[in-house]
């Protein structure tokens, strides 16, 4: 299987997965502080349970897009039951193909004039 159809195979990502590979994209996470990135990044428009987490988190791991970090914050600053996620080469390459793939239904959108012209500032 080629690396683009290997890619392709996980699209289309759940919004919730999707989620967590953009929380993950600027660096290591535990899980409660990709909850409040999800929620706070969607002005609370996006509310991931606790057991959704998980899930998807345990799936990613497995699927090869997301890995636990073996690097701990300071003992001062961390918790010894927390376990931190950091994205893979491949969970970005799969978070970049399943941007691209939403940024072409909306530009499909936008060609069948679903939107209404923006608002100025």
């Amino acid at each position: 299987m080629t690396k683009r159809r290997e890619t392709e195979s996980f699209l289309p990502l759940t919004p919730a997965m999707f989620h967590v590979l953009l929380a993950l994209a600027d660096g290591e996470k535990h899980g409660y502080a990709i909850l409040k990135e999800v929620a706070r990044r969607t002005d609370d428009k996006v509310r991931l349970s606790a057991g959704t987490l998980y899930g998807n988190l345990a799936r990613l791991e497995g699927a090869g897009l997301i890995a636990e970090s073996d690097r701990r914050p300071e003992v001062v600053l961390d918790d010894e039951r927390r376990r931190y996620y950091l994205l893979t080469e491949f969970g970005r390459e799969v978070a970049v193909a399943e941007a691209e793939r939403m940024e072409e239904a909306l530009g499909q959108a936008r060609a069948k004039k679903l939107f209404r012209k923006p608002k100025l500032a």
